[in-house]
C-alpha cells in the first residue's frame, strides 16, 4: 500500500471526512442521496502539494456518494457532462445503445460526446438521462464554496504586531481585515471591520479554534467576515450554517 493510500486510513482523515459530511447535511451534493441508501465520502475538488488529506480547508471538499465520487474521478461512466452531437434515423432497430448496462436495440442513434469518455451512440431514453442538467446540485452552496476556495488561493497574508508586540497574520478583503493569532491547533481569529470614510477598525470578539491548521483557520475567518458583510440574507444563512458545522 503506497503512502498516499495509507493517509486515507488515518483516524485524522476519518474525523475530517466526518466534518465534511456533517457540514453538507450528511447527503450527496450531486444526487441528494443519504445514508443508509448510499455510502457517503468526502471528495477533494482540488489537490494541493505537501498537504495531508485532512489538512485542507473544508471548502476544498464536498460530500459525494460512492457512485458520484467514482464518476467524478472518471472511474465509471458519468451521468452528466455529455453533449448531444447528432441524431440519425437508422430506419429500423439496427443500432445498439452503448450506455453501460443498457445494450438495447435502437432505431434513432443519438451521438453524445463527453470530454473524458469521448463519443457514444445512445437511445433516446439514455441520451435524455446523460445530457440532462443536474437539478439536484445545491448551486448556492457550491457557489459559496467556490468563493471561499478562491479567496484562500488568491489572498496574501502578512505579519503584524499588536501594541503589546503580539505577532499575528492578517489579510485585507474589501478594506476589512482578518487577523489570526496563536499557533497550530490553537488559533484565535479576529475580524476588523472598517466603515466607509473612517480610518479605524471595529474589532470583533476573538473566535477561538481547536485542532485546526493555519489554512483551516483562514477559511473560518473568511466565512465569518463574509457573513458579516454580505447583503444577501440567503448567503448569510448558508454561511451561518457552514460556520456552525465546521467551527
Amino acid at each position: 500500500m503506497n503512502q498516499k493510500r495509507k493517509s486515507y486510513y488515518n483516524t485524522k482523515w476519518h474525523e475530517f471526512s466526518k466534518e465534511v459530511r456533517y457540514r453538507d447535511g450528511n447527503k450527496c451534493l450531486k444526487c441528494g442521496r443519504k445514508e443508509p441508501d448510499a455510502v457517503l465520502q468526502a471528495h477533494h475538488k482540488i489537490y494541493k502539494p505537501n498537504l495531508e488529506p485532512w489538512e485542507y480547508p473544508l471548502s476544498d471538499c464536498i460530500t459525494l456518494c460512492k457512485g458520484c465520487h467514482a464518476r467524478e474521478h472518471g472511474l465509471i461512466e458519468p451521468d452528466s457532462g455529455w453533449t448531444l452531437v447528432s441524431i440519425e434515423d437508422l430506419g429500423d432497430l439496427n443500432g445498439i445503445c452503448e450506455r453501460k448496462g443498457c445494450g438495447h436495440e435502437i432505431r434513432y442513434k443519438h451521438v453524445a460526446y463527453h470530454p473524458i469518455w469521448g463519443y457514444k451512440s445512445l437511445g433516446s431514453t439514455c441520451v435524455e438521462h446523460l445530457t440532462k442538467e443536474d437539478q439536484s446540485l445545491s448551486q448556492e452552496v457550491l457557489i459559496i464554496f467556490k468563493k471561499i476556495s478562491g479567496f484562500l488561493s488568491k489572498s496574501t497574508w502578512e505579519h503584524g504586531f499588536t501594541k503589546k508586540g503580539k505577532d499575528y497574520l492578517f489579510t485585507t478583503h474589501i478594506h476589512h481585515q482578518i487577523r489570526i493569532y496563536g499557533k497550530e491547533n490553537y488559533y484565535s481569529i479576529q475580524i476588523a471591520l472598517k466603515k466607509k470614510g473612517e480610518s479605524g477598525f471595529d474589532f470583533s470578539e476573538f473566535i477561538r479554534t481547536k485542532n485546526k491548521n493555519r489554512e483551516q483557520a483562514k477559511e473560518l475567518g473568511f466565512i465569518v467576515l463574509k457573513g458579516l458583510i454580505t447583503e444577501s440574507e440567503a448567503e448569510k444563512e448558508i454561511l451561518r450554517i457552514i460556520y456552525k458545522r465546521i467551527k
